[in-house]
């Protein structure tokens, strides 16, 4: 597996927008019995923060909606969705959760988990290149073992995509579950290059969904790109709308990018990216699978809680 850089954090990669407007300053408290120690980063709609816990003592993240999206109800909706989960599930593959608490006035809610070290797998694929195929089927199955966990519970994740997903010395663990809904439910959520065709069509979720992100997630790790890769902005909203190649168009075989890939790991990923969902292996199946491949036991892989 591939090792991480521990001395920098994932939540500091990616930047939305500037970090500049309403932000906390170190030290100010964020809500009772959290300081701020450093402003991570700015999305669309958050903030995410590293926070001293004075209960814990220790660093903690702290996730809370940007003050000028305050009435941004459905990304409320998605927070609050996320803590809950984050408090209820435990898994050694998943970000873990400590609580929802209030934040000082302007009020709203935070969601509180552990702070992970290491970096993203997108991060570390942009950085590095293309990941080794044995480190990637190790990674997968840890994935599998937690994509496993929550559909079980009766879940789907709707956004595995190398930027949900931190390395951490032969550890892999799945972030952000805000876009999480129940297996059944119907929904349009999620990212375009990993966004599954039943998704960008708004149909019921089923663990297929996560089958398909798996596999994009995957196919990027070994290629070092998505298969949608080389379509432009201008392809993906021409017309006043928005366009998925995946809702008509079936990826590229994974080899066509990356031949020294071994051909039954190819074809593995590549049937993950199959355009009906039934045609998919389940999350049970892609794990056998890559244990075959790998000769490793999954009850060895991954770290112990």
């Amino acid at each position: 597996m591939v090792s991480a850089d521990t001395s920098a954090s994932y939540y500091s990669e990616e930047t939305s927008s500037p970090a500049t407007r309403q932000v906390l300053a170190p030290g100010e408290l964020l809500a009772t019995g959290y300081r701020v120690v450093a402003h991570l980063r700015r999305g669309s709609r958050l903030d995410v923060y590293d926070v001293w816990s004075e209960d814990r003592s220790c660093r903690c993240v702290a996730k809370t909606l940007r003050p000028d999206r305050a009435d941004d109800q459905r990304a409320l909706g998605w927070l609050r969705n996320e803590g809950v989960m984050l408090t209820q599930l435990t898994h050694p593959n998943l970000v873990r959760g400590y609580e929802i608490v209030q934040t000082l006035p302007p009020v709203r809610p935070a969601v509180i988990t552990e702070t992970v070290p290491g970096s993203t797998l997108g991060y570390l694929i942009a950085e590095h290149g293309p990941l080794d195929p044995p480190d990637v089927a190790v990674l997968g199955m840890q994935l599998c073992s937690v994509l496993g966990y929550l559909h079980r519970r009766g879940w789907v994740h709707l956004d595995v995509k190398p930027s949900n997903v931190v390395a951490v010395g032969g550890r892999a663990v799945l972030l952000d579950l805000s876009l999480a809904c129940r297996i059944g439910e119907r929904s349009s959520a999620g990212t375009f290059d990993y966004l599954s065709p039943e998704q960008a069509r708004g149909a019921e979720m089923t663990p297929a969904v996560d089958v398909w992100g798996l596999g994009v997630t995957l196919y990027e790790s070994l290629c070092g790109r998505t298969p949608w890769a080389d379509f432009s902005h201008r392809e993906r909203t021409s017309n006043g709308g928005r366009y998925y190649p995946q809702t008509d168009q079936v990826a590229a075989p994974l080899r066509t990018f990356r031949r020294d890939v071994p051909a039954a790991l190819a074809k593995l990923v590549d049937t993950c990216l199959e355009p009906a969902p039934g045609a998919r292996p389940t999350i049970a199946e892609v794990s056998a699978q890559l244990s075959d491949w790998c000769g490793l036991d999954p009850m060895t892989v991954g770290a112990e809680d």
